[in-house]
């Protein structure tokens, strides 16, 4: 797989899909400010785990380096589908003008490449988001109703 991307690539788990996916998804948005996006094993109890980190300028006299945003999702590699995750998401009511309000939602999960997407997708919400390349509020309900968008055109994909 060629990168052509101005941020680095980390696939630790060997998910050249994915990848792929994500690539081809990113190339709608200014990425001059992502320094890298990384898929990583998990191996802890969890399902998984995603981070965005902010971009960080220190101050004068830091020994700290600056750096743009950073986009982490470990997935578990030992654990055995179907997958399900517990989170906030975006919960259908007539009592908002929105259309819905927060709260808990589990997501499913066919297979760990799912789960990736999932969680990648996240966490890419919150750098387009942060960046202000979306509209939407960055909150986690918003990022799980982006990483279920984005699954659904990686589903799409696949068949």
């Amino acid at each position: 797989m060629v990168n052509n991307a101005s941020y680095k690539i980390i696939d630790k788990v060997g998910m050249p899909r994915v990848i792929s996916f994500f690539l081809g998804q990113l190339e709608a948005y200014c990425t001059s400010e992502l320094d890298w996006l990384k898929l990583l094993p998990l191996e802890q109890n969890h399902l998984l785990h995603g981070a965005c980190h902010f971009p960080f300028k220190p101050k004068s006299g830091s020994r700290m380096k600056p750096h743009g945003f950073r986009i982490r999702a470990s997935v578990n590699i030992e654990m055995c589908p179907p997958f399900s995750y517990t989170h906030w998401g975006r919960i259908p009511s007539d009592k908002s003008k929105q259309g819905w309000l927060s709260g808990e939602q589990i997501f499913r999960f066919n297979d760990l490449e799912e789960c990736a997407v999932h969680t990648l997708a996240h966490e890419c919400f919150h750098f387009l988001s942060g960046s202000q390349q979306v509209k939407e509020k960055n909150t986690e309900a918003n990022a799980n109703w982006w990483a279920d968008n984005w699954l659904r055109q990686f589903r799409e994909q696949a068949d």
